[in-house]
């Protein structure tokens, strides 16, 4: 489209829309007022009328027009059929031969006959034929004929130099040969190849191609005419027929070569089909109350045509995958060799399809169940046995009461609009009544049931046999359940910190005594489905550790505010940091017994001091610690400078010991990880000690990074029991502990 037309330019289109002339258009655009400015050409200046500002109505018809003149040249021809070749059948070529023949005879007799009785020979030729006596095999196949028609065909003979196809009747018989022209063929073809869809009826082409030709002055047949004419058209090029309409799924499911599969050369199990299929009934969801259109996947034997596992999601998943193929294979009774798979958004995740596999170095699913994975090719329904069978189930669809339809133009009644009297009926009978998900289950467990003891067609594969007796003949022994459970574990790698090991997006802690002591990463297996434990395995030497359980979270003030399960949480955890912590402790005891203690004094003594006391010190380990005495050591006689000097040394001495403390305490923060430190840090903090400038500007940091927000329960939970642990040596950590 230009960006400005004047009234002449707009009168030359011949819009329809628009007046006839120039003068007509002009005086319109000044009674609606349209947006022009002033252009100079010679003699003068003229309003130029600025196109994006014109009424939609003229915009769109000038859109038209020039997508007409884009499609259809005026003196393109384009690629057509031939229009014009005549094409003759057999029949009509023996025919002409028979004619041939006749009128060598008749030319034959005319020759033989004596001067002055050609006309007697012609009649007495002529009786003869008509009669049928003469020759009865050209009379049966040309019938009754006058002497002027063969002197016609003799005439069209010598014109063609004996061309015995020029005698071929071509009345009604022009196959191929229509009287449009080739633009006209051109503008009907231009009208097909446009994507508009098949709502487009072969009336409305004809209609709009009818309509082109007048607006480019072109002489019009009848609509049957054009109609022959696309019909022949579709008929030879019924592919791109349906490509311009349908697409490719289309053209797919109509045109192109399909192969045929041959169910004999499998058994049971060999290979299962997996597929989702929204449901066209509302099924009330347990997660937000309402009611919705669910996702059911199904894994479908493909030999016996048996539905085996399959789980309802408000959604497809991977979830829910999972779970259908845990079912499948129980069910099954061993693990099939390949599973056909949609090409679905739920069928690529990483955790059941393993993509990943490099990048991640983790195995998918399917791979560590040693199973073979072929995706459908998209729009391909032929490669899916499933989707006939999901056409099938419409049949359990339609007796729910909360079926919606399985298209557009099969929904119910009651769903259309001004149905007043339909939906008093449908609520009458239903109630309103909207199925769970536990009665969904039911409902199709009961009729896959029913659908695998019924007999199929003759026709099918199944060769008027029931699903369930030809699965029953190729199920397996069975499978280890737990086995089965382990192999479809998902595999993560994860880092132990003093709570556990995180799984799960939402972050859930899991935790097990084995775990105390370790700060490295490791492998965790878990179940999507069940989310209770996980099993945690070394990752450097692949070694079992433990199973660890998942951790609950405690109230914040168990023993004011929470409940007695709240109180008994809070006394377990707390029992076991304790346990923890004494387990620690008293291997530092025995360790400084047996070891740390006569090592050190071995050593000074070896250097010519002497220690004072007995030779044997009471044990560190010995018994609980408020019972262990020392014993004193022997009185001195000291000057008062020696005394004055002893008490430099030992302040000294403890000065050196608190900063060499302090020293270790530093190195070892700067070691650990963010979370690791603040966690220790609060523990110094909630202990009562003091901390450095440096370590409490970090945990005000910390407090305001997100990792800190993620975990602030976790972190309030172990505020409050730390503060419940050092309430009697620290009781100002009383108002905390209580809050």
């Amino acid at each position: 489209m230009k960006s400005a037309y004047s009234s002449k330019e707009l009168a030359a289109l011949e819009l329809p829309v628009l007046p006839t002339t120039a003068n007509g258009i002009a005086r319109r655009a000044d009674r609606e007022s349209w947006s022009f400015y002033w252009e100079t050409v010679r003699g003068g200046s003229i309003k130029m009328y600025r196109a994006y500002l014109l009424p939609d109505a003229v915009r769109q018809a000038i859109l038209d027009k020039e997508e007409i003149d884009t499609l259809v040249p005026v003196n393109g021809s384009g690629n057509l059929p031939a229009t014009t070749e005549t094409t003759i059948g057999a029949a009509q070529g023996r025919k002409a031969n028979y004619k041939a023949a006749l009128v060598k005879l008749y030319m034959k007799a005319m020759a033989t006959a004596a001067w002055g009785k050609k006309d007697q020979a012609r009649e007495s030729f002529m009786v003869g034929y008509n009669s049928g006596a003469a020759y009865p095999d050209l009379y049966k196949e040309l019938g009754a004929l006058s002497w002027k028609t063969i002197e016609g065909w003799k005439t069209k003979l010598k014109k063609t130099d004996g061309n015995t196809l020029q005698l071929a009747d071509r009345r009604g018989k022009k196959r191929g040969q229509r009287s449009i022209t080739p633009l006209q063929a051109q503008i009907i073809l231009a009208i097909v190849r446009q994507p508009k869809g098949k709502s487009r009826p072969k009336s409305e082409i004809i209609r709009i191609a009818m309509d082109i030709m007048k607006q480019k002055g072109l002489e019009t047949l009848s609509d049957a005419t054009y109609r022959r004419f696309l019909n022949d058209w579709i008929a030879v090029n019924y592919d791109e027929w349906i490509w311009w309409r349908e697409g490719d799924k289309g053209l797919n499911d109509k045109c192109l070569f399909w192969t045929e599969r041959d169910y004999e050369r499998i058994e049971v199990g060999d290979v299962l089909v997996a597929d989702g299929h929204v449901l066209n009934f509302r099924v009330l969801n347990p997660w937000t109350g309402k009611d919705q259109r669910m996702m059911l996947v199904l894994f479908f034997d493909m030999k016996s045509s048996m539905p085996l596992g399959w789980e309802i999601m408000p959604t497809e998943n991977t979830d829910s995958i999972s779970a259908a193929l845990r079912r499948s294979i129980i069910r099954l009774g061993k693990v099939p060799k390949i599973v056909y798979l949609d090409n679905g958004r739920a069928f690529k995740g990483k955790y059941f399809t393993g993509t990943d596999f490099e990048q991640t170095e983790l195995p998918g699913l399917y791979e560590r169940l040693g199973i073979q994975l072929i995706v459908a090719k998209p729009y391909h329904g032929q490669s899916k046995t499933i989707e006939r069978f999901f056409k099938t189930f419409g049949e359990l669809e339609r007796l729910s009461p909360s079926f919606i339809g399985t298209a557009i133009d099969t929904k119910p009644a009651h769903m259309n609009r001004g149905e007043k009297l339909h939906r008093r009926i449908n609520k009458t009978i239903t109630q309103g009544h909207v199925p769970s998900l536990v009665d969904s289950h039911r409902a199709i467990a009961v009729w896959f049931d029913l659908y695998a003891s019924r007999k199929q067609g003759t026709n099918s594969h199944l060769a008027g046999q029931a699903p369930q007796t030809l699965f029953e003949a190729g199920r397996g022994p069975g499978v280890d359940e737990q086995a089965l459970r382990i192999l479809m574990m998902k595999k993560e790698s994860r880092k132990i910190y003093g709570r556990g090991v995180k799984v799960f997006d939402k972050g859930e802690w899991y935790y097990h005594p084995a775990l105390y002591g370790r700060s490295h990463k490791v492998s965790v297996r878990f179940d999507m489905q069940e989310r209770d434990s996980v099993l945690v395995y070394d990752q450097r030497t692949d070694e079992f550790i433990c199973e660890a359980s998942r951790v609950d979270k405690v109230h914040p003030a168990a023993r004011i505010l929470g409940d007695q399960t709240d109180i008994a949480l809070l006394e377990n955890q707390l029992e076991m940091i304790g346990s923890l912590r004494k387990q620690t402790v008293s291997h530092a005891r025995a360790m400084a017994d047996e070891v740390v203690i006569p090592e050190a004094r071995r050593m000074i003594e070896d250097t010519g001091f002497r220690i004072d006391g007995p030779s044997e010190p009471p044990r560190l380990n010995g018994g609980k610690g408020n019972n262990i005495k020392r014993l004193p050591a022997k009185p001195a006689r000291l000057s008062e400078a020696e005394r004055q000097k002893a008490f430099e040394e030992a302040d000294e001495a403890q000065l050196f010991q608190r900063e060499l403390e302090e020293a270790q305490l530093h190195a070892d923060l700067e070691e650990m990880n963010e979370f690791d430190r603040y966690g220790k840090l609060l523990e110094i903090e909630m202990r009562g000690d003091t901390l450095t400038s440096e370590w409490r500007r970090f945990m005000r940091v910390y407090e305001q990074m997100p990792e800190f927000e993620r975990d602030r329960d976790y972190w309030e939970s172990q505020r409050a029991a730390l503060a419940v642990i050092y309430r009697q040596k620290n009781p100002a950590t009383d108002e905390a502990a209580a809050g």
